[in-house]
């Protein structure tokens, strides 16, 4: 994991609107570190305060609770997900390949660190901050479902494909090559960790995904 950036320097007076958002950005880098580093329940406003240098009265006036400084941090990082995803759809002229591609940025994103903590705070700390689990589905989980699902009906409507259920179909294939490599990370064992055995895990998962919902051609 990267060192917190320093503090953005600050001359008084009241902060320009480029200040306010180079701070914001500052806040986020320092929260979501120290989420990674203590967990959730160890890490206080205060403390975030107190390592990004600001005043507790600036963070409160951002975020009212711990609660909505987390799920910032989940927006976040839900936001690099979607627009690499949206990019991606959006570029493609071929959905298969899209789909390909994007899976295999998601495997690698859900492996970064930051990532992979805070989905370990969402497992553990779920129930304290339903809320954030809850804001997480719907503009996170079921958004990149939906892309996923487009990029399934349009190679079904091609005829490339044997898909009905679509959304069930795209999580059939994030499960197929997403799960053990995010259980076997979680616990440590690191295996994945090599990018180059990550990339054979999913090209295995790809290719039997493939070979069991693709049209034959007679």
């Amino acid at each position: 994991m990267s060192d917190v950036s320093s503090r953005p320097p600050h001359t008084g007076g009241r902060p320009t609107p480029e200040g306010s958002a180079q701070l914001d950005r500052h806040v986020l880098e320092v929260a979501t570190a120290l989420f990674i580093r203590q967990g959730y329940a160890a890490t206080s406003l205060e403390r975030i305060a107190r390592v990004a240098e600001c005043s507790k009265a600036s963070l409160y006036r951002r975020y009212a609770s711990k609660e909505e400084l987390f799920r910032a941090v989940v927006a976040a990082r839900g936001k690099l997900l979607l627009e690499a995803a949206g990019a991606v759809e959006a570029s493609s002229t071929d959905p298969l390949l899209a789909t390909r591609e994007i899976c295999q940025f998601f495997l690698d994103f859900m492996l970064r660190p930051e990532t992979l903590e805070a989905y370990r705070i969402v497992i553990a700390d779920g129930h304290r901050i339903a809320s954030v689990v809850d804001d997480m589905m719907h503009t996170i989980v079921e958004p990149f479902v939906a892309t996923l699902s487009r990029l399934i009906k349009a190679a079904a409507d091609a005829g490339r494909i044997h898909s009905t259920d679509h959304e069930e179909t795209t999580r059939v294939l994030i499960s197929l090559f997403l799960g053990w490599p995010l259980q076997n990370t979680m616990l440590g064992l690191n295996k994945m960790h090599d990018p180059q055995m990550r990339t054979r895990f999913f090209e295995r998962a790809w290719q039997i995904f493939i070979s069991g919902i693709c049209v034959q051609e007679k």
